[in-house]
């Protein structure tokens, strides 16, 4: 009998790996990227030094995947990208529900410009985006520009320390639209 489930050892092997990257994530929120280390992360889930190497084959390949799963999450989040009401509120209270961990999401985001390998991850965001603005406008210089002001929008309150608003962000958004 042939089944999808992973065995045992592949299950905690999937385990570990998500402990990992969430450790990386709490690493990157609190110290930045520059301070994910083998040691640093593996010291911040609680694992041997050896559990990094084992499941990821670089630094690069962890933060890779840290950015993936902090996307991923993000995306499924983000389901009711049709009203741009709900979508600007929802950014607003996931930003504001941890905004270290958007700061670290951001931080992995830019680290696509030196690291070829995260593009990739920083799809998953830019394909939301555009599915957002696809139900808005056929218009692909309005489309880039709604997804410019997004991440504009977050970046700046991100390195100036001022709380996003709904508000705000939906009248950018829907100005950025032509909505």
């Amino acid at each position: 009998m042939v089944t999808d489930e992973p065995d045992g050892r592949r299950r905690r092997g999937l385990r570990r790996r998500a402990v990992l990257i969430d450790a990386t994530l709490r690493v990157v929120s609190r110290d930045g990227v520059a301070a994910v280390t083998h040691r640093a992360v593996a010291q911040e889930a609680g694992l041997p030094g050896s559990a990094v190497s084992h499941q990821f084959a670089s630094i690069d390949e962890l933060l890779s995947a840290a950015l993936t799963s902090q996307t991923e999450q993000l995306v499924a989040a983000l389901t009711d990208t049709a009203d741009l009401t709900g979508f600007a509120a929802e950014l607003v209270r996931l930003f504001g529900a941890d905004t270290s961990a958007v700061a670290a999401r951001y931080e992995l985001y830019l680290r696509a410009a030196r690291n070829p390998a995260t593009r990739e991850s920083t799809g998953l965001w830019l394909g939301l985006l555009a599915t957002v603005a696809r139900h808005h406008t056929e218009d692909p210089v309005r489309a880039q520009t709604f997804a410019s002001v997004v991440d504009g929008y977050f970046l700046q309150r991100i390195s100036t320390g001022t709380p996003p608003s709904a508000a705000e962000l939906e009248r950018l958004i829907r100005a950025a639209l032509g909505a």
